[in-house]
């Protein structure tokens, strides 16, 4: 069935994303201490998404439809989204962090709308004008001009995470094309369901998988609240990245530590740096840049798209 992909709900499930990020961020600050090994935690809350996607499947007689009909071209790139958006780039983060700084980590990752946006421009044929590209650049230097320099490594982590970044830029890329042709349930369920069966293999063949019988109640807690966080997370990104471009669906939820920011204000009584002040506003006037030029771009130039 042909559809006409609406640019406003896109950038209105981008804006959503960001919210439901900036709470996911602080939120897993505080689960992620609760475990000692960050990657089973990771492997548990992505598997809590898999097994949510799966329930719509079991009952859904159109997606078992779906499913059928997919050729084996569109087998093969979805089963490489699970993979490497699912799962191998979950695996080389998380190496990187341990070999390096989470500051290194973060600044590397605040790279990954950059990767997108030039994939989309090459490969998806997806245009900005040069003020989008500003606005990108602004968005960079925001987001890392409360960074601590002096905490940043050039050691053998940064390889790891970006293979990592790179990695789940070209996800997206890749999901993008493929909503073109296959329903957003279907990528959602190959990419969770899929990647997370993938991400537990590596978590039991790498032998961290005997951790999970040691769990304490409030631990499977956590695991149960920050997973479905992780799935609002999953299908507003990807229902975004359904209607809006895929620079946009990036960009925009790069603007999640506002969101932090305030509730680590809300729930303690802390004082901000100036400069980390600076960074916010600087990443909220970027937002706001890309949310109205790249809106207006999307809605002259939108066409009739595969649902």
């Amino acid at each position: 069935m042909v559809a006409t992909k609406d640019p406003l709900r896109g950038y209105a499930f981008a804006v959503l994303n960001m919210l439901i990020s900036g709470v996911a961020i602080y939120v897993n600050s505080i689960g992620v201490k609760s475990f000692d090994d960050s990657t089973l935690y990771t492997a548990l809350k992505n598997s809590v998404v898999g097994l949510a996607l799966l329930v719509p499947f079991c009952f859904s007689v159109g997606a078992r439809q779906e499913i059928r009909n997919l050729s084996g071209r569109q087998w093969l790139l979805l089963a490489t989204v699970a993979l490497i958006g699912g799962s191998l780039s979950y695996a080389l983060y998380f190496r990187g962090l341990q070999l390096s700084t989470a500051v290194t980590a973060s600044l590397v990752d605040h790279t990954q709308f950059f990767f997108v946006a030039g994939f989309a421009a090459l490969f998806l044929k997806e245009r900005f004008g040069p003020a989008l590209w500003v606005a990108l650049g602004v968005l960079f230097a925001g987001l890392t001009f409360g960074i601590s320099v002096s905490a940043v490594r050039l050691d053998a982590g940064v390889l790891f995470l970006a293979a990592a970044t790179l990695l789940f830029a070209v996800d997206f890329t890749l999901m993008k094309y493929l909503l073109r042709s296959v329903s957003a349930y279907m990528v959602m369920l190959f990419k969770m369901s899929l990647g997370s069966l993938l991400l537990v293999a590596y978590v039991s063949v790498s032998g961290h998988g005997g951790a999970v019988a040691r769990l304490s109640a409030g631990q499977w807690g956590i695991v149960g609240v920050t997973g479905l966080i992780l799935l609002a997370f999953t299908i507003t990104s990807i229902l975004g990245l359904r209607h809006a471009s895929a620079m946009a669906v990036t960009a925009i939820p790069a603007g999640s530590p506002i969101v932090t920011t305030a509730l680590v204000l809300l729930s303690r009584r802390i004082s901000i740096p100036t400069s980390r002040w600076i960074g916010l506003s600087l990443v909220l006037l970027a937002i706001l840049a890309v949310f109205i030029l790249g809106l207006r771009r999307e809605m002259n130039s939108r066409s009739p798209e595969r649902s």
